[in-house]
C-alpha cells in the first residue's frame, strides 16, 4: 500500500513540475510589439473627426439607416442609406443640408447622395484615413465623387 501512494505521489508531483514548465515557456515567449498605435497626422485626424461628427448627426434623422461623410475643403459629401420602404425627398435632403450647415460652420455647401456605391467607397476612404493613410493621397478620388455628385 505504501508503494501505491508513493508511486501516485510521485506521479502528481511530476504532473505539477511539468505543468508549471509550460506555462513559464507561453509567459516567455508572449511579447507585445513596441509600437502598436498607428500615427495620423493632426490635420488629417480633425477633418476624420468632423466627417465622422457629420455622419453620426445625419444618421439620427428619422429615415437614415446609414451615412457616410467626408470633407474635401469646404464641401462635404454626404452619402445616405435610406431606411427600408423610405426614399430620399427633397425635404430629407433639406433636412440634412440644414443640419450638416448648422453643426460644422467651416462647411459652406453640402453635396448629398443616396447612392451605395458612392456610400461604400467613402467608407473606403474613412476607413484607410482612420488606418494611418494620407489624406492627399485620395485627394483627388474624393474631388471626383463630389464632382459626380454634384
Amino acid at each position: 500500500m505504501k508503494r501505491y501512494l508513493l508511486f501516485i505521489l510521485t506521479v502528481v508531483v511530476a504532473f505539477q513540475v511539468g505543468c508549471k514548465d509550460v506555462v513559464r515557456k507561453e509567459i516567455v515567449e508572449v511579447e507585445e510589439p513596441e509600437h502598436s498605435s498607428i500615427e495620423v497626422a493632426v490635420e488629417d485626424k480633425l477633418i476624420i473627426d468632423r466627417s465622422e461628427d457629420l455622419s453620426d448627426y445625419v444618421v439620427e434623422l428619422f429615415g437614415v439607416d446609414d451615412a457616410a461623410t467626408i470633407i474635401f475643403n469646404d464641401v462635404a459629401l454626404v452619402s445616405v442609406i435610406m431606411a427600408y420602404d423610405t426614399e430620399l425627398t427633397d425635404d430629407t435632403k433639406e433636412m440634412i443640408n440644414n443640419l450638416v450647415l448648422e453643426k460644422d460652420q467651416e462647411i459652406s455647401q453640402v453635396v448629398i447622395s443616396n447612392d451605395e456605391k458612392t456610400f461604400f467607397q467613402i467608407v473606403e476612404i474613412m476607413g484607410d484615413l482612420m488606418n494611418g493613410s494620407s489624406y492627399d493621397k485620395y485627394v483627388g478620388q474624393i474631388s471626383k465623387l463630389v464632382e459626380k455628385n454634384k
